[in-house]
């Protein structure tokens, strides 16, 4: 557990992992990238739900909402008769990236380092379907017809507006119709093709998402 905000709990199993996220689609696929950038993390990773938004609120409130998070992982952790490694929160920014996405997540990261050792806060921009979009390869061997038009290989996905409707009208032309749930099988797929470590343009929080699991597997699991 949680040395903050916390009973400290007898533990009697080897530390967790705490996903959070707003859907479970976003859920699966942190926890496919959490396993494959860190493979001591198999085993560990358990998820909660029933989160509010970060990423929204300041002050008291960002206070409040941050303390449900707490209370909702250290009952998880109870639960598990197990302590707290790190944890991670899924949100979608719902916008391109730009200046205020290194404020929002200080703003955030500040608050959870308040309530837990360490938090990491999975600010993706525009949303999870952007970090698809890196991976062409795994898009077009997962369903036959689709392919991501040249205009968008090697570009920062995080400044393309609504990459799920890119998804939807532009890749799925001559295949089915992309679907929420494909998002962790578009990054299985890429895991496969052997492409997660070069994907095919930028995004400033899947970067960002890769350093955080590094810091945590290197402090917190490893060794």
């Amino acid at each position: 557990m949680s040395r903050k905000g916390g009973t400290r709990i007898a533990a009697t199993k080897r530390p967790i992992v705490v996903l959070a996220g707003e859907a479970s689609n976003d859920r699966r696929c942190l926890r496919i990238l959490l396993e494959a950038y860190c493979p001591d993390m198999r085993g560990r990773l358990v998820e909660i739900n029933g989160t509010l938004r970060l990423c929204d609120a300041t002050g008291i409130e960002l206070e409040r909402r941050v303390e449900r998070l707490r209370r909702l992982v250290n009952a998880r952790a109870a639960r598990d008769s197990a302590e707290v490694a790190c944890v991670f929160i899924h949100e979608d920014l719902d916008r391109t990236d730009g200046a205020d996405y290194h404020p929002i997540r200080e703003r955030v990261e500040k608050a959870l380092g308040k309530a837990f050792d360490s938090a990491h806060h999975v600010l993706a921009v525009w949303e999870t379907e952007a970090w698809l979009l890196l991976f062409p390869d795994a898009l077009a061997a997962l369903v036959a017809g689709w392919k991501l038009p040249q205009k968008y290989w090697g570009k920062d996905t995080g400044r393309l507006t609504d990459p799920k409707r890119i998804l939807v009208e532009e890749i799925s032309k001559s295949g089915r119709k992309y679907r929420e749930s494909d998002a962790p099988d578009v990054l299985e797929k890429a895991i496969s093709l052997g492409k997660l470590g070069s994907p095919l343009g930028s995004n400033r929080s899947w970067k960002q998402l890769r350093d955080d699991v590094g810091r945590c597997c290197a402090e917190h699991i490893s060794g």
